[in-house]
């Protein structure tokens, strides 16, 4: 059975200038990566956008950390991210998948954000993105890219640390990358 797996990176050193126009003051709708497009959740495909945002940043590492994305102990002009990963061609994390989307659906409400050139993702928080998942709101994903069918992560996201993908999902980790066949 085939299945999203979704990747945070784990970042020991940001570079918070090189993600111009995004966070919670970047560009909005959908797509986005401050994830303030809505998605259905209805389609099983999302089309692969042609112009992916620019993703030249810590590709494989965690943006969810002290001194980056982490709430509360972000970098330097750095945003917090709630959900933040990588998201691959293939389970072994080797070719990033650009342009796919990445839906997370928190209680009634999904958002949906865009793939980087880097396969990056991130979302900040309401009401521009989502909070971070709890034991009371738990949180779901699921990854898209045409013509491969959207693959649903099978596992609920129950707590605030949870949108931290890379924290299972990485080459040697708990889980393999984040992929779509």
């Amino acid at each position: 059975m085939r299945r999203t797996v979704l990747l945070l990176a784990l970042v020991a050193a940001c570079d918070v200038g090189a993600l111009p126009g995004f966070g919670p003051d970047g560009g909005g709708g959908s797509g986005s990566a401050d994830g303030s497009g809505s998605g259905s959740g209805s389609a099983t495909c999302e089309t692969i956008a042609a112009t992916p945002p620019d993703g030249h940043h810590n590709q494989g590492l965690s943006c969810i950390a002290a001194g980056c994305h982490l709430t509360g102990q972000t970098g330097a002009g750095a945003p917090p991210y709630t959900y933040a990963g990588t998201l691959y061609k293939e389970a072994a994390g080797t070719n990033v998948f650009p342009g796919a989307t990445i839906f997370v659906k928190l209680g009634a409400t999904e958002k949906k954000v865009v793939t980087a050139t880097n396969g990056n993702f991130w979302m900040t928080v309401a009401p521009a993105g989502l909070d971070a998942p709890t034991a009371a709101a738990t949180a779901s994903t699921r990854a898209s890219g045409c013509p491969t069918d959207s693959m649903p992560m099978t596992t609920a996201l129950a707590t605030a640390t949870d949108g931290s993908c890379n924290s299972c999902h990485r080459p040697g980790g708990t889980e393999p990358p984040i992929h779509l066949p």
